[in-house]
């Protein structure tokens, strides 16, 4: 039996596969929920998977957030507030950044500031990540540097997609 992840367990949890109307689906063999059964890009190692920083000081949603990139194929790395995230970001490099706004210490958007202040990290995509419902959120975000917001709660799944979505944004600018 393989894992996915469940996003009604939020967490990675044995698959189960079944054949529904002819088209192979997938259950949680913990809860019994069905899941979309999307592609999954396969990488010839584990080398080669897109690493991304996520920077938020909610310790449950890191875990629910590293879980789903994990379960999809991106190596990820966590940080719980913004000067920490910072220096990771140094280091490592990651291919995406994901941020939270309102976080203590330093919000997301000096985050997104001091990350577009290294030349290393000028080009890497970074998303924030809110609850906040202000409606000048997405030129604020825009702004201080990040390329996306998107608001919480959001589901496990959409996270990968718009993580894939800032990927492919970011691999087109490199080769026009």
């Amino acid at each position: 039996m393989s894992t996915f992840f469940c996003p009604f367990c939020c967490s990675t949890q044995q698959k189960i596969e079944f054949v529904e109307d002819g088209q192979v689906k997938l259950r949680c063999a913990s809860c019994g929920s069905t899941a979309e059964a999307g592609p999954v890009e396969v990488r010839e190692s584990i080398f080669d998977r897109p690493k991304v920083l996520c920077i938020d000081d909610d310790h449950l949603l890191l875990g629910l957030v590293r879980d789903t990139l994990e379960a999809n194929g991106f190596e990820a790395i966590t940080a719980t507030d913004g000067p920490a995230g910072i220096e990771i970001a140094r280091k490592v490099r990651p291919d995406v950044i994901l941020v939270d706004v309102l976080m203590p210490r330093m919000s997301g958007f000096e985050v997104c500031k001091r990350l577009r202040a290294d030349p290393g990290l000028k080009e890497t995509p970074i998303i924030l990540m809110t609850a906040m419902s202000d409606p000048g959120l997405k030129e604020k975000g825009l702004d201080a540097g990040a390329t996306l917001a998107m608001p919480k709660p959001f589901d496990p799944m959409q996270i990968v997609s718009v993580i894939n979505k800032a990927l492919a944004s970011k691999s087109k600018r490199h080769t026009l």
